[in-house]
């Protein structure tokens, strides 16, 4: 099991921002099924990536490529920071 939840925040900040992974087992009305998720919240919304129909792999390779443009994104801001 592997069930982590990381602020995004500093601790005196008024906003709110999470991430969420999980892998583990749920128990649901039909039975226990493997559920893994990644989460991003902030102040007002939530975006879930959960692991479906596909296969754990190719769960892993999105979020291979989600790391990726995260990296890409925030070297571009690094870059740019003192634009207007």
């Amino acid at each position: 099991m592997y069930n982590k939840r990381t602020w995004l925040n500093k601790s005196y900040s008024p906003s709110l921002g999470s991430v969420v992974a999980f892998d583990g087992e749920i128990e649901y009305s039909n039975g226990t099924e493997r559920t893994i998720f990644l989460a991003v919240s902030d102040c007002t919304k939530t975006v879930k990536l959960t692991k479906n129909t596909e296969s754990t792999e190719d769960f892993i390779q999105k979020m291979e490529l989600l790391k990726t443009e995260i990296e890409l994104f925030i070297n571009h801001l690094k870059e740019n920071q003192n634009e207007k």
